[in-house]
């Protein structure tokens, strides 16, 4: 084959062979999950983000398009924009879009088929990808099932969304190699692309809307590619004309996903987690040396799941996604590919070095996140489609001597972690133990029976069946496309070992819950919710065990494991309360004045399900008393609760109340509101309000008691109306004295803009992310409009991406009417 060449090499070209890698894919991932719908019944039940985020994501998205909530969502966090906050997780995924043809209560039962439909896709792009490497259909057919039953796909059914990306990837590559094409190594003149330009832009679109963060790594790898397979085979100026139509390709495609971009970006720009870069010596080593073993069994066995490691296991890797186990041949068809070209230069083989490079060295490895600090193995799915099109390429060969070494190098991997858990070691007592050397024990010994099996069908494959067992055809004419048994053979054991492979992971990740567990997650969550009066806007909060359970009750809360939120409300949670959010909107227990200030005013304690029932126990938030019995859940209300839009007597600068130890003045939130530097010298001279020093709030420490007193007079200046709508919201302020600021706990997003009683007014940003809207005295009507960030230059881009594409369709048709 060329070296960088697309070479189609059959002439067995079946059209409904894709049609049939489609529906089998789809099939084998339903026969993998089928044993524990039977043992457990439907709802699909897992563990871990899928339980707790991607059913919450989907039910709460899915009931926002129902309701044409497109832009601003109540019941996220403190708030947020539906953009900003699912972009990463289903906003751009036509697999979410899918689900709006069903009704809210099929979600739960739909998830577990749409993951058997993002394999099917995944299956069917990676067959379109790798056949024109293969001489069979069948041998395409095998490299498909591969990468969609890969590990990687397997360790990340937790994380739903995640599959989307890598669903589509093999066809965005497709369509790249297609564009290239053109330019390989031709001769030097301009040709037009037609068709390839227009599909390599409408994909690169597609991508980016489907999930920004993995789309930034498909553009670093296709970086590579090019350089690898194209730039180092071509006069300068075909690199050049390649290049340049990438470019202008990728930049029209991301013109017409400008509307999507902007928003998400303007979501989540300024998230604590963005600018967490890598650096110093974690450029150059890992954390652990452990870690390093551990890629390599990530290639050489089953996947361990998120969040629950086995051997080499460090914290490091918990959420990594670490994992590329290629169902069955593991590495055996690699190490035979580079056996079999191992004189030969070949782009498939210095990809696979770079990228095994990159995999070992934490700043090559950090530029497919954006070189965030956090340890990610997220890219591992595009060297995995190299690999499977490396092993469907060697095993078309037959039994040669190489796949032979490639399988004893492969099972002798596979034995090495074997024998690292028979290992002696000591346990916390300093005594000698045996079988120690593993954490989760089970799920290793389920990982470790299901790769022996593989192994021992891998040696069959290469060692026992016959290379020319042929089926023979009476009709010499139709012998050709007569396929062999053997080629029979391997497909099934593919398909087999592919089911086998993701079966073991799904019963890894859905036994770590009991069935109790199930039962109450499904009735508690799914099928039943708490009841609460709403009739004032109001927040609530669910403990620990149930994390995001009031997300799909449609109760506004302040409890919310979500990663992409404002960034406000990161600059609150920090400045205000000197709480440092990661993933997840969660107030220590104590917090009462933050609860006060942010209308929370529920907390719902599973009675069935929490070990350490706080609020139970009597040690829960003060000033909750019980309400009710629901649903299994406790409910406490607030008896400082604080409705939404009220006024504050004092404020304090930020430089003051930096100089206070945040955590241990709660409850003066509920004294003063917190302004910038700037703010108060504007408006300080203007307001009724009073400004306090770090040392006055120092030297007169507030009581429960004045703190419950506080309490009262913020809610005897609430706002007599407060409605919300996906454009914002609407208020009828008390009557006021005079002039002064009202607070609402509301994120200080752009984006927001205000009347009162219809006079443009600006918003002012108070206790450091929240928004304050200063008013005169009496009573006002106050409305806030939202408009998203990025909504009309990313409208106007998009509009300007799609006009050019259209011109230039136009343009070459114009040019063949005239040929």
């Amino acid at each position: 084959m060329s070296e960088t060449k697309v070479n189609y090499m059959t002439n067995e070209k079946k059209w409904y062979v894709p049609v049939i890698v489609f529906f089998s894919a789809f099939l084998m991932y339903v026969i993998s999950a089928l044993p524990i719908f039977i043992g457990r019944g439907l709802p699909f039940f897992y563990y871990g983000d899928y339980n707790v985020q991607q059913i919450p994501f989907y039910i709460a998205a899915h009931r926002a398009v129902e309701n044409g909530d497109f832009f601003w969502n109540w019941n996220i966090d403190l708030g947020g924009t539906m953009a900003g906050d699912f972009a990463f997780y289903l906003w751009g995924s036509p697999f979410f879009w899918i689900t709006m043809l069903f009704d809210e209560s099929m979600i739960p039962y739909l998830m577990p088929f749409l993951m058997a439909l993002k394999y099917a896709c995944a299956a069917t792009c990676a067959y379109l990808y790798i056949r024109r490497y293969v001489h069979k259909y069948s041998y395409a057919m095998v490299g498909g099932y591969l990468y969609a039953f890969s590990g990687f796909n397997a360790c990340n059914i937790v994380f739903n969304h995640f599959t989307d990306s890598v669903a589509f990837f093999p066809l965005y590559l497709l369509t790249f190699e297609n564009l290239m094409a053109v330019d390989d190594q031709e001769e030097v003149r301009y040709r037009y692309s037609g068709s390839k330009f227009v599909a390599f832009a409408l994909m690169t679109a597609f991508m980016a809307t489907v999930n920004y963060y993995f789309f930034f790594g498909q553009v670093v790898f296709l970086l590579i590619y090019f350089v690898v397979r194209y730039a180092r085979n071509n006069k300068l100026l075909n690199v050049f004309a390649m290049f340049n139509k990438a470019l202008f390709g990728g930049v029209l495609g991301i013109m017409i996903a400008a509307f999507f971009l902007l928003q998400a970006y303007a979501g989540i720009k300024g998230n604590t987690r963005l600018d967490n870069y890598i650096n110093g010596y974690n450029m150059l080593i890992y954390p652990s040396e452990k870690l390093l073993w551990d890629i390599v069994k990530s290639v050489s066995m089953l996947p361990d799941i998120i969040g629950k490691g086995t051997l080499f296991y460090t914290g490091t890797v918990k959420n990594a996604s670490l994992a590329a186990y290629i169902p069955m041949f593991g590495m055996s068809g690699v190490i035979a590919y580079f056996l079999l070209n191992k004189k030969k230069r070949n782009w498939e083989k210095t990809m696979l070095i770079i990228c095994f490079v990159t995999a070992f060295m934490p700043v090559l490895n950090a530029a497919f996140s954006m070189f965030n600090s956090a340890y990610y193995a997220r890219w591992y799915y595009m060297p995995i489609l190299i690999m499977c099109l490396m092993t469907a390429q060697v095993v078309e060969r037959g039994k040669s001597p190489q796949l032979k070494k490639g399988a004893v190098a492969a099972v002798l991997m596979f034995l090495f972690f074997l024998g690292v858990y028979f290992l002696p070691s000591k346990n916390d007592d300093g005594e000698m133990v045996m079988f120690n050397m593993t954490e989760n024990k089970t799920i290793f010994l389920r990982d470790v029976l299901g790769t022996a099996i593989l192994c021992l069908m891998l040696l069959v494959i290469a060692f026992v069946i016959p290379k020319n067992f042929r089926k023979t055809s009476e009709n010499e004419n139709e012998r050709r496309f007569v396929t062999g048994i053997r080629d029979q053979i391997i497909l099934w054991a593919v398909v087999v070992s592919c089911i086998i492979s993701t079966f073991i992971p799904l019963k890894n990740g859905s036994g770590i819950i009991s069935d109790r567990g199930k039962t109450m997650w499904q009735t508690q969550m799914l099928f039943n919710k708490v009841e609460v009066d709403q009739s004032d806007f109001c927040r609530g909060e669910v403990d620990s065990t149930s994390t995001n359970y009031d997300m799909v009750w449609g109760i506004p809360s302040i409890h919310c494991f979500l990663s992409t939120v404002p960034s406000e409300i990161f600059d609150f949670l920090y400045g205000s309360c000197g709480i440092t959010r990661t993933v997840e909107t969660n107030l220590p227990v104590e917090r009462s004045g933050a609860r006060a200030i942010l209308s929370g005013k529920y907390y719902f304690e599973n009675a069935e399900i929490s070990k350490n029932r706080v609020f139970h126990n009597g040690e829960g938030t003060d000033g909750y008393f019980y309400l009710k019995n629901e649903n299994g859940f406790d409910v406490f209300e607030n008896l400082n609760f604080i409705p939404m839009g009220f006024t504050f007597d004092y404020y304090i600068t930020e430089s003051e109340w930096e100089d206070l130890e945040a955590k241990e003045h709660d409850l003066d939130l509920t004294r003063v509101l917190i302004l910038p530097d700037d703010v108060a010298d504007e408006y300080g001279d203007k307001l009724i309000m009073t400004e306090m020093t770090a040392e006055e709030i120092s030297e007169n420490p507030i009581s429960y008691l004045e703190f419950t007193d506080e309490c009262t007079k913020r809610a005897q200046t609430s706002c007599t109306e407060f409605t919300t709508d996906t454009y914002g919201f609407t208020a009828r302020t008390a009557m006021l004295k005079d002039n002064t600021l009202v607070f609402f706990s509301v994120p200080f997003t752009e984006g927001f803009s205000c009347t009162v009683d219809g006079v443009d007014t600006p918003i002012i940003k108070a206790d450091y992310g929240l928004m304050a809207i200063p008013v005169s005295g009496g009573s006002h009507e106050i409305r806030v409009t939202y408009t998203p960030e990025g909504f009309r230059s990313g409208l106007a881009l998009s509009i300007a991406g799609i006009l050019l594409l259209a011109g230039y369709i136009l343009v070459l048709k114009n040019i063949k009417k005239n040929d």
